[in-house]
């Protein structure tokens, strides 16, 4: 069993808790965490979710930055590629890390496929969904099991949400999230349910569909499809833009309230609904002295040279 379910060791823990800024104190640091976790697991479950969010990007960078353009999913490698280089990840990158790290705190926690909907992939709201290709988590706690994200970029679950009909909660200040359970337009059986995360910009916004999931559970080797094919199939945006984002978090730690973006020629920071353009980007110079100032992102010569050539490069 434990060859289809990695763990980290507590020393790997360790690491994963220090590069989330999850404390500052070096002294039991782990023993303390597992001591909180058996006293209020929802509780450390928001805060490591919080935190992970805030410290290690979203994005793309292993499909542009590197020599070989692939991604691995392999919990070694996610280990040094995330914790041990600092940089980022996308969706099955980052989400599949919190799985190792959450299976290794002792969270009962499982991986799901979910499909992405043409409103957050296309910016039109049909009601349609692109082909499975994104991992959301389920934890149960409690007897009460719980939707995870830390791989959806802008539009990312702040937070755990119940997989409850309307569960709505607070995203970032004024927008909000929600989880629905309702069929689908192309399904052939309209009777057949499922869960749909949603979110709106304010109270009186539309609610507007990002991914819809179901609660069975995915294993490693569909994972292994999914990722080949959101990170090699020619159609795939993520083989033709780079991005890179993460959350920002407020001063006490308690709240995130916006997010850095680099897309395109542009840095951005949006907090709390407001906009603004951090730094325009020129030159692949630019942007690599930009992924390390705004991200803490260090790029290796091999991998600055990794991107020449391709359509993503800023010339």
């Amino acid at each position: 069993m434990a060859s289809f379910q990695p763990k980290y060791t507590d020393s790997q823990l360790e690491l994963y808790l220090k590069r989330i800024g999850y404390s500052n104190s070096d002294s039991n640091l782990l023993p303390d965490l597992r001591q909180r976790i058996e006293k209020n697991a929802l509780l450390v479950l928001c805060e490591l979710q919080r935190r992970h969010l805030t410290a290690i990007p979203w994005g793309n960078s292993g499909l542009h930055y590197t020599q070989h353009h692939t991604i691995s999913l392999n919990a070694h490698s996610l280990f040094e590629k995330i914790i041990e280089r600092r940089l980022d990840g996308y969706c099955m990158e980052n989400t599949g890390i919190f799985l190792i790290v959450l299976r290794s705190l002792g969270y009962q926690v499982y991986a799901t496929g979910g499909r992405v909907s043409h409103a957050a992939a296309r910016g039109v709201n049909n009601g349609l969904y692109v082909s499975i290709g994104h991992m959301i988590l389920i934890a149960s706690i409690d007897g009460e099991k719980y939707m995870i994200d830390v791989g959806f970029g802008n539009n990312c679950a702040t937070a755990p949400l119940p997989l409850r009909e309307g569960a709505t909660a607070t995203s970032i200040a004024p927008s909000e999230m929600r989880l629905v359970r309702e069929s689908i337009i192309e399904f052939t059986d309209p009777n057949q349910k499922i869960w749909i995360f949603q979110t709106r910009y304010n109270p009186e916004s539309e609610w507007v569909p990002q991914i819809c999931f179901s609660d069975v559970e995915f294993l490693p080797q569909d994972f292994g499809v999914m990722n080949f094919s959101v990170s090699q199939n020619r159609t795939s945006w993520f083989t033709k833009i780079f991005v890179c984002m993460r959350m920002i978090l407020n001063q006490d730690g308690t709240e995130i309230i916006g997010q850095c973006v680099m897309s395109g020629r542009e840095v951005k920071r949006r907090v709390r609904g407001e906009t603004e353009i951090l730094e325009t980007l020129h030159t692949e110079e630019d942007r690599v002295k930009a992924l390390a100032k705004y991200f803490d992102m260090h790029l290796r010569e091999d991998e600055k040279h990794g991107i020449r050539g391709m359509t993503s490069e800023l010339v």
